[in-house]
């Protein structure tokens, strides 16, 4: 799970890897073991629903494979559910054992003491939830509203389970990336992505903070990027500079970075108004992230880390994008009708089933359904609808919950 506010990623300046942490610019992806492949079981102690962290993996895989794992996961469970055509998983590439996978889920209700529907979507709800915290915990913690965002679901089964997370969160649009690709968005991206330096120097200043020291340090910063991309060869028409300062109240350990001005050219150097201002620019970001009130503008200040990050800049993607947009959807496109069981219903209905690739944009339609591509499975829930814009991206909709 990562954020991306105003058009900017969001990163960390710290990583941990097992016990070691290391003081490391990244882009802030966090991780949890709740996906496809995450484990189900009833814990021994308590006779509760456990799932995840661990997983099947890609070796064994899902009960459903058939390549000997004999326990249940989110896979088994969306199979038992209904929401995943077991003749028609990968395209049809991939055949998965129905059976199977029901079996591995009765033992796991057995243990419960509850029926087999019921056990499905409880596997499915306890991912779910597990991955609208995570959500939470990498915006709220920031001081970000994840009701304010649009949430990207991608990979094979983020899809199936958006429509609930997301209506979790408060999200009013869920959107799923470029029609066929969703399973492998992240290998585009890395395809596809710009090259990014990023500089840093630690130099800690204290308020009251002087312009020579400040255009000093950013200047330093300035030639260390313009020498990287002389090396790299990027040309001076596609390098882009945006610098930053990490800044704290003095006598404190937690730094806020505050945003500098952007440089018309690659050196950047400050005039006494810009100067002026940055202290402002901290108090709002510290009470944004840490709460109204809690900035205090009499105390001291302190610059500990001034950051560069260099951009490269290279071709980007022209999208094809549709003339016109229809709204009524091709017979051509409804498939079939499948018998999935809505928890939120707690019961099991007739639903139709779409076929991806024969939407439109502008199609619409409105749940429950199931739209099925060759690399990902949509799940609209009732009371939500999906529709596609005009580059192929297919949108979940619904009313979200501000309370």
């Amino acid at each position: 799970v990562g954020v991306i506010h105003g058009g900017v990623p969001s990163f960390s300046f710290i990583a941990n890897v097992a016990q070691y942490e290391y003081f490391i610019p990244k882009v802030d992806i966090q991780a949890i073991g709740s996906g496809g492949g995450s484990l189900a079981k009833v814990d021994p102690a308590t006779k509760t629903l456990r799932v995840g962290p661990d997983s099947a993996g890609a070796d064994q895989g899902p009960v459903c494979y058939g390549k000997g794992n004999t326990t249940p996961t989110v896979t088994d469970a969306d199979l038992v559910l209904g929401y995943i055509d077991p003749n028609n998983f990968l395209g049809g590439r991939v055949r998965l054992d129905r059976e199977k996978a029901i079996q591995a889920v009765s033992r796991v209700a057995e243990g419960l003491g509850l029926s087999l529907m019921e056990t499905a979507a409880g596997i499915a709800k306890i991912a779910e939830y597990k991955m609208a915290d995570i959500i939470r915990k990498t915006t709220v913690e920031k001081g970000l509203d994840p009701r304010d965002f649009t949430l990207f679901a991608f990979g094979g089964a983020g899809p199936v389970h958006a429509g609930v997370f997301a209506r979790e969160l408060g999200v009013a649009r869920v959107l799923i990336p470029l029609n066929r690709i969703a399973s492998t968005w992240c290998a585009l991206g890395a395809a596809t992505a710009n090259i990014l330096h990023i500089h840093e120097k630690v130099e800690i200043l204290g308020s009251p903070f002087t312009l020579d020291d400040l255009n000093a340090t950013l200047k330093e910063l300035s030639k260390r990027a313009i020498k990287q991309f002389d090396h790299d060869g990027i040309p001076a028409r596609g390098r882009e500079f945006t610098f930053s300062v990490d800044m704290r109240h003095r006598g404190q350990i937690n730094e806020v970075e505050v945003p500098l001005p952007t440089p018309r050219a690659a050196e950047l150097t400050l005039s006494e108004k810009q100067l002026r201002a940055i202290p402002e620019q901290f108090y709002e970001r510290y009470e944004a992230i840490y709460g109204k009130g809690s900035s205090y503008s009499e105390s001291r200040l302190e610059m500990v880390t001034f950051r560069l990050r260099a951009r490269g800049v290279g071709r980007t993607i022209a999208l094809p994008k549709a003339s016109r947009l229809t709204k009524a959807v091709k017979k051509t496109a409804l498939t079939s009708h499948r018998k999935i069981y809505w928890a939120d219903h707690r019961k099991t209905v007739s639903t139709p089933i779409f076929d991806g690739a024969k939407l439109l944009a502008g199609n619409l339609i409105t749940g429950p359904a199931v739209i099925e591509t060759t690399d990902t499975t949509i799940v609209v829930h009732p009371e939500q609808r999906l529709t596609v814009d005009a580059y192929g991206n297919f949108e979940l909709h619904f009313d979200a919950n501000r309370s």
